[in-house]
């Protein structure tokens, strides 16, 4: 049995016109971004998003390497500063079932990312959107940073700062100090509250969320 990881995910972004305008505005983090990936992720279950529910099956390359995951994330905690508890689930050759498909109520003895997404149909969650996109990624000093580029969102650049925190407390403490980073840096005006499956979710189904 797989032990599932959870975290609390405590993150903000902003938009940008390109990477001279991050450099620009944030200079010290030229140096952070270095390291490049492709990413797509699909998203399962919209009437699971509708509840504010993530549901998603991921793919990363980077260099010679390709990261496959599964995660699942619950309800936005924040106000200004998005704070989830994500689980997540890496799908490798050691991976011989998933905890998240039995917190769905599916079966968990699945061994591949076909048996994953075979199972989460099987349950209900029905593929309803999709997501690519390129990244560089970093960190300054204890930030997660990513410089995300993707043509199927209305903010093509964003640049998201991110923290993880073990339980509510402390993702609480620590949205507090991604806000005085935006304080900091005049960042407000450029803040997106909205995260990007929201955004994406907004493009593909216009009419429903007008």
């Amino acid at each position: 049995m797989v032990k599932i990881k959870f975290i609390y995910e405590v993150e903000t972004r902003f938009n940008f016109k390109d990477k001279a305008e991050v450099y620009k505005t944030l200079p010290f983090l030229k140096k952070a971004l270095e390291k490049e990936l492709r990413w797509e992720t699909v998203h399962f279950g919209s009437a699971l998003f509708r509840e504010d529910i993530v549901l998603r099956v991921s793919k990363t390359n980077f260099a010679k390497h390709e990261l496959q995951s599964l995660a699942y994330k619950e309800a936005d905690l924040g106000e200004t500063i998005n704070i989830r508890r994500e689980y997540s689930e890496k799908i490798d050759e050691n991976f011989v079932d998933s905890e998240i498909i039995n917190i769905l109520g599916g079966n968990r003895a699945v061994k591949s990312r076909e048996d994953v997404i075979k199972e989460i149909e099987k349950i209900g969650h029905k593929e309803f959107m999709s997501f690519n996109g390129k990244s560089f990624v970093g960190d300054y000093k204890s930030l997660k940073i990513k410089l995300m580029y993707t043509e199927q969102i209305k903010y093509p650049v964003l640049l998201e700062i991110e923290k993880a925190a073990s339980d509510i407390k402390e993702a609480r403490m620590m949205a507090k100090e991604l806000l005085d980073f935006v304080q900091d840096h005049n960042l407000s005006k450029r803040m997106i509250i909205k995260e990007p499956p929201t955004l994406l979710y907004e493009e593909n189904f216009k009419d429903v969320v007008s």
